[in-house]
């Protein structure tokens, strides 16, 4: 791993005290719009020093959990496939049983090296995504390891069944045509009702949670590589957080912040407000 330079904010503890462990997957594969998304880590470890440790909301402090911030994968040269693959052996070394992940991505695809530790480990594990787009598409750019795949390789490890989809209002025909068995479109149904519904059926198992910070409006979230029209204001995506309080989260990332397209730096300032909302609600008590 790569030292963190900065860290997250209050990720204090050495590793073998931690319960809560962050780091990052800089990867940026095949991109056809705006790069950047390489950065995301260092965006949101900057951006994380504007905001306070402490929630009024919940009355809870990150300076109370035993959080280190381990730094990041070193991915090396090679193919998108290469690089994850490494990643994953960079997570595979750390995770142990008990040990809740925050990972800093990094384009949608640097989900899959968690997944691929995790899932094996956790038989019953669920998947939630909070996203703009399926990422469904079976390749893309002529590669299958690419952020408008990315969940379509997850669903090579987790059976499809165990993948909820929330908050899609874009994406290619031949994605919506596959008809994965849990997609919550923001047409069909609004991504707080969708989530409100799924927690009776979520809170039975393991859950990670993956958040695309394009799942946001532009308006609040314009630093990123495929921002779209009419998404959650930051409010609602916090509400949703908080619905998943009676879930047992085992790790959480988000993903694909580019301050290279947000001059104000205001997407990562959000982005990590809505992290440490996130980590008090799932895991202060």
């Amino acid at each position: 791993m790569k030292p963190a330079d900065p860290r997250f904010i209050a990720c204090r503890a050495p590793y073998a005290d931690a319960r809560i462990v962050l780091f990052g997957i800089p990867f940026e594969g095949s991109v056809n719009l705006r790069t950047g998304a390489d950065h995301g880590p260092r965006d949101l470890r900057i951006a994380s020093d504007s905001i306070e440790t402490y929630s009024p909301a919940l009355d809870r402090d990150l300076e109370d959990l035993h959080m280190a911030d381990l730094g990041d994968c070193e991915l090396g040269g090679g193919g998108p496939r290469e690089q994850l693959a490494r990643a994953r052996e960079e997570v595979r070394g750390f995770w142990r049983p008990g040990l809740v992940t925050v990972m800093l991505g990094g384009d949608h695809t640097a989900t899959l090296p968690v997944i691929e530790v995790l899932a094996p480990a956790i038989p019953d594990l669920r998947i939630l995504q909070l996203d703009a787009h399926p990422d469904l598409r079976e390749e893309f750019l002529g590669e299958r390891y690419n952020y408008a795949s990315a969940m379509a390789r997850v669903m090579d490890v987790v059976a499809p069944e165990r993948v909820y989809q929330v908050g899609m209002r874009t994406g290619a025909r031949e994605e919506y045509r596959r008809k994965a068995p849990h997609l919550y479109p923001a047409h069909a149904i609004h991504p707080v009702e969708a989530v409100r519904s799924l927690v009776p059926e979520l809170s039975r198992h393991p859950l990670y949670v993956t958040i695309d910070v394009d799942v946001l409006d532009p308006s609040e979230a314009p630093g990123t590589g495929a921002p779209e029209a009419c998404g959650l204001r930051a409010s609602e995506l916090v509400e949703i957080v908080r619905l998943l309080e009676p879930c047992r989260v085992v790790g959480t990332d988000l993903m694909e912040v580019a301050h290279a397209f947000d001059p104000s730096g205001r997407t990562g300032i959000i982005a990590s407000w809505i992290l440490r909302e996130a980590m008090l609600t799932w895991w202060g008590k």
